[in-house]
C-alpha cells in the first residue's frame, strides 16, 4: 500500500509492517529513509546477529535473510539496497508468508508498469514510499527549516539563494546543510555572505580535505586532515554523514557516465555545483571509483556511521580506519 506525503515522517517512526519499499529518483533520500527505518528497530544494527544488509542479492539469499530466525532473539532488519525488477518473485512470496524480520527493499525509480512496485501496492503488508527531490520552489523554506531544526537561523535571502543554487535531493543536500551548520558555529545564525561564500568555494576545510583525499588515493593527507578536522572538534558521525553525502553525489555521477554521458557532462550536471578549483578532484575520484566501488564504500562508510553512534566502538578511530581504507582502496585503483 502506498503511504501519502504527509504520513511519511509519522510512518517511518513507528513502522509496524514487515515489508517496506523504498523507491525513486532521490537516491539519497531513498538510502536516508532506509537507514531512519533500520534504526528504528532497537539494538538490531548493533547486533550482527540482527542486521543483514545486502546489495542487489539473488532471489534465494533474499529470502534466505528474510525468514532467518534472529539468534540473540529480538526482531531482525534486512536492508537490500539495489533492487530491481528481478526481485519481484521473492517480494511476492515474503506478501505470501510475511516474515518477521523488518525487511527494507530500496530501489530506484519504478515506473507506474513496474511489476515489483504494482505487488508491493496492491499488499497490505507492505509500505510503498516514494522518494523525490524537493522542488525548487519549495526548496528555501525546506532548507530555513532543516537549519532551524539544527539550532541555525539563516536570513530569508540567503535561504532564496541556497534554493536557487543547492539540489532538492537528499545527498548533495545533507552536504549542503551539514556544511553550513558547521560554519555557522556558535553564533548559530548565517547570512547570505556566508552562505555564498561557503556554497560557492565548496565550504573548504579540514574535513573537506580529509574526505577529498581518501576519495582520490592519497592515505598521508588524509591522515594529517583527519587529525587537524578532529583537532577543530568535528565529529566523527558528522564527517561520516558528509562523506555519504559525497559518495552519493559520485555515484550519480557515475550512473551518468555509465549511461554515456562524459565525465565532464557527468560533473556538470552535480549539485551543488563543483567548484571549479575542486573540478581535478572530483574528476579524479570518478576515474578511481566505478559504480561497483562506490556501492561498497557506502556500504562501508553506513557501517561506520551506525559503528560510531555505539558506547562500544572508540569513534575516531573507527571514522579514521574507514577514511584510510578507502584512501588505500582509491590508491591502488589508481595503480592499475
Amino acid at each position: 500500500m502506498k503511504i501519502d506525503s504527509g504520513r511519511i515522517d509519522a510512518f517511518l517512526k513507528s513502522s509496524n509492517l514487515p515489508l517496506v519499499l523504498l523507491h525513486g529518483p532521490d537516491a539519497g533520500l531513498v538510502a536516508e529513509r532506509g537507514l531512519i527505518l533500520a534504526r528504528g528497530v532497537e539494538g538490531a544494527m548493533q547486533d550482527p546477529f540482527r542486521f543483514a544488509e545486502l546489495m542487489n542479492p539473488a532471489a534465494d539469499v533474499l529470502l534466505a535473510e528474510a525468514m532467518a530466525a534472529a539468534l540473540t532473539g529480538g526482531r531482525r532488519v534486512v536492508r537490500v539496497r539495489d533492487v530491481h525488477e528481478s526481485h519481484t518473485k521473492a517480494l511476492e512470496t515474503l506478501i505470501k508468508m510475511p516474515p518477521e524480520a523488518l525487511v527494507i527493499l530500496e530501489a530506484g525509480e519504478l515506473t507506474a508498469k513496474s511489476k515489483l512496485r504494482t505487488a508491493a501496492e496492491k499488499a497490505p503488508s507492505v509500505a510503498v514510499i516514494a522518494c523525490y527531490a524537493i522542488d525548487q520552489a519549495r526548496l528555501p523554506s525546506a532548507i530555513s527549516s532543516r537549519l532551524r531544526a539544527a539550532g541555525v537561523q539563516i536570513d530569508q535571502d540567503a535561504a532564496a539563494w541556497a534554493g536557487q543554487n543547492l539540489s532538492g535531493e537528499e545527498g548533495p543536500l545533507g552536504q549542503a546543510l551539514e556544511v553550513l551548520t558547521l560554519y555557522a558555529g556558535e553564533e548559530k545564525r548565517l547570512s547570505l555572505a556566508d552562505v555564498s561564500a561557503v556554497l560557492a568555494d565548496g565550504g573548504d576545510s579540514s574535513m573537506g580535505d580529509a574526505i577529498d583525499a581518501a576519495l582520490t588515493g592519497d592515505p598521508e593527507a588524509t591522515d594529517k586532515a583527519l587529525s587537524l578536522a578532529y583537532e577543530e572538534g568535528i565529529a566523527p558521525v558528522g564527517l561520516l554523514r558528509v562523506l555519504l553525502a559525497e559518495l552519493q553525489r559520485l555515484r550519480v555521477a557515475a550512473g551518468a557516465m555509465a549511461d554515456g554521458a562524459s565525465a565532464q557532462e557527468a560533473m556538470a550536471a552535480m549539485r551543488p555545483p563543483v567548484f571549479f578549483k575542486r573540478q581535478a578532484l572530483v574528476g579524479k575520484a570518478l576515474r578511481l571509483w566505478p559504480l561497483p566501488a562506490l556501492d561498497q564504500a557506502l556500504s562501508a562508510a553506513l557501517t561506520a556511521e551506525a559503528a560510531c553512534k555505539t558506547t562500544r566502538v572508540p569513534e575516531h578511530d573507527y571514522c579514521r580506519q574507514t577514511m584510510l581504507a578507502l584512501a588505500l582502496r582509491a590508491r591502488a585503483a589508481g595503480r592499475r
